[in-house]
């Protein structure tokens, strides 16, 4: 009885570890790809897990928000008055509305 108790806490101790390391900077990571508007693509550094710490961090601290141009649908910073790709010219009501809608995301 003593054995099977023991082997319990230590696989929950384990699955603990391995929540806390390795499955919460994936998800965080996610989480803030999405509020960026990023690629998620960023977090297969997860596969170690100290590179998805790293990628996590670099998701939240390192990359500006972003919005995707409604002419040719490219990925641009959010508070970009021309389309770097085809050269479209944002309204600040097109921007302002990407900044709101980047704080609500951050927000939720």
């Amino acid at each position: 009885m003593e054995n099977v108790i023991g082997f319990l806490l230590a696989s929950l101790v384990f699955g603990s570890a391995i929540f806390l390391f390795w499955v919460l900077p994936i998800w965080l990571g996610l989480r803030w790809a999405k509020i960026k508007g990023v690629s998620k693509l960023w977090m297969l550094f997860g596969i170690h897990p100290v590179t998805g710490w790293i990628a996590f961090l670099v998701l939240k601290y390192g990359i500006e928000p972003r919005k995707k141009c409604r002419k040719c649908k490219e990925s641009i910073i959010i508070n970009a008055q021309i389309c770097r790709y085809c050269g479209n010219e944002m309204t600040e009501e097109e921007i302002n509305y990407a900044i709101n809608e980047f704080e609500l995301r951050k927000n939720q």
